[in-house]
């Protein structure tokens, strides 16, 4: 019988549904600490702001102004979200999202990069290693790396799939390759991997082709894009801004001892191992008929625009994702041992619950809703700096979110007093700072006298209104 077709046995169906279990709760552990994070809340906040005839890319005068310096892919694949109707309801929506950017385009790519007469378990392993082995970060905060990733992974699977390279297919290879782009401004690797691919496969002509394809598809995007949000902003926010910030040495960007300790972790996980691998296998990879060619291609070109976002105000280890294009071929390896790929997937969980502790088994949702009660108790008077969906679903209101405040002011192009002044609650005193209060552009607004008292998960500053 042939062993690809042949029937699992009974013990290594049951260690898949333990590894399953295993992985699941992972993943469901991810899932309930989204809400935790305000970051969350205001990534999520452009994608309301749009529906609600808002735009999310504010020129230099305009706002009120978001964290969001990024492309609008993130922020129309988030818009089943705006469906909700509470603010805890919205970001559990958000996090099933999260969750499917990463699921869909990584079976998308398992599927496409598996060797013919690839048995099932065989594929289930391999994605249950592929998940495990995401990048925690990119499960637990919305960013504009996880729709990059899953659009590039999505690029080099059309393009590695079995069956004719029709020319369609080539230019949904392209088009995906220019959504990634147009997700975040230096997910380059899917663009600049895929032209190196079919330069070394194929020739110049076909890249030169291919190349075509990509400028084509991204102006196109580009002009589409321009049309819904309006040109002077879109530019403003995605270049002039990024193009502003400040670099970070290597030294000072992890002088905290506990981050450092974080952002070794990954380094090692997502750079460091990777590129090892790749030097020592080499020569099974880097040659025309390399079945790994095009994600090793894509990893190479996109590391060093993974440092650049790193190094620059705001960047953190989610910059770190280069490695996750080569997840599909590396799991599907490992996935030919079911039992070398169970100790695997131990190992790989392991490390991920090491490193992102505490777990959490229930959603972290009892802030928000003290944030509710505390937004429906104070109608117009109360300031959520982290947290403007609180102010939305309680007023139909946006704020500004400090995060966007202080990104324009680390660029070089603090937004002006009158415009900072437009969009506050209109009657504002109380400022409330889910946890720790923020020593930022916010803090200069409270008066030296205000109280200052907790509520449950929040601090509270408050003062009496001037008449």
């Amino acid at each position: 019988m042939n062993p690809a077709t042949s029937s699992p046995s009974r013990q290594s169906v049951a260690l898949l549904l333990v590894a399953t279990a295993a992985v699941g709760a992972w993943l469901w552990t991810c899932l309930c600490r989204y809400p935790l994070h305000d970051w969350n809340e205001m990534r999520l906040a452009p994608s309301f702001m749009w529906v609600a005839g808002l735009n999310p890319y504010p020129g230099p005068a305009g706002g009120p102004v978001t964290t969001w310096v990024y492309g609008p892919v993130p922020i129309l694949l988030q818009l089943p979200a705006v469906l909700a109707s509470n603010v805890v309801s919205a970001l559990l929506i958000a996090a099933v999202i999260n969750l499917l950017i990463a699921l869909v385009p990584l079976r998308f790519a398992l599927r496409a990069q598996a060797p013919p007469l690839t048995d099932g378990m065989t594929q289930a392993w391999a994605l249950l290693l592929a998940l495990a082995a995401w990048p925690a970060v990119n499960l637990i905060f919305c960013q504009a790396d996880n729709a990059a990733i899953g659009l590039g992974l999505a690029a080099s699977a059309l393009l590695v799939g079995a069956g004719p390279r029709t020319p369609a297919r080539l230019w949904l290879a392209a088009g995906a390759a220019t959504l990634a782009l147009w997700s975040k401004q230096t997910e380059v690797g899917p663009v600049l991997g895929q032209l190196a691919y079919f330069a070394v496969r194929f020739g110049w002509r076909k890249a030169a082709a291919q190349l075509g394809r990509c400028a084509a598809t991204g102006g196109l995007v580009g002009l589409v894009f321009c049309g819904f949000f309006g040109a002077e902003g879109l530019i403003y926010n995605l270049f002039v801004l990024p193009g502003s910030f400040p670099w970070i040495p290597l030294g000072i960007k992890i002088a905290d001892p506990g981050y450092r300790l974080h952002v070794l972790a990954y380094l090692l996980a997502y750079l460091a191992g990777p590129l090892l691998l790749l030097i020592g296998l080499r020569r099974a990879v880097f040659h025309r008929d390399s079945a790994v060619l095009l994600p090793a291609l894509v990893f190479l070109f996109s590391v060093p625009f993974n440092l650049t976002g790193f190094l620059t105000v705001g960047g953190n280890v989610n910059s770190w994702h280069a490695a996750v294009y080569l997840l599909p071929a590396a799991a599907l390896w490992l996935a030919r041992r079911p039992h070398f790929a169970a100790v695997s997937l131990l190992v790989i969980l392991g490390c991920q619950a090491a490193v992102e502790r505490p777990l959490r088994w229930r959603p972290a949702v009892n802030g928000l809703r003290q944030g509710q009660a505390l937004a429906a108790q104070l109608p117009g008077q109360v300031y959520f700096p982290w947290n403007p969906l609180l102010s939305f679903f309680a007023d139909h209101r946006f704020d500004h979110a400090e995060d966007g405040l202080l990104t324009r002011a680390a660029a070089g192009r603090p937004v002006p007093l009158k415009t900072v002044q437009s969009f506050l609650p209109p009657k504002m005193c109380v400022v409330a700072y889910h946890g720790a209060a923020v020593d930022g552009y916010v803090r200069s607004l409270i008066p030296a006298g205000a109280r200052q008292d907790p509520f449950g998960e929040w601090m509270i500053y408050s003062w009496t209104p001037s008449k």
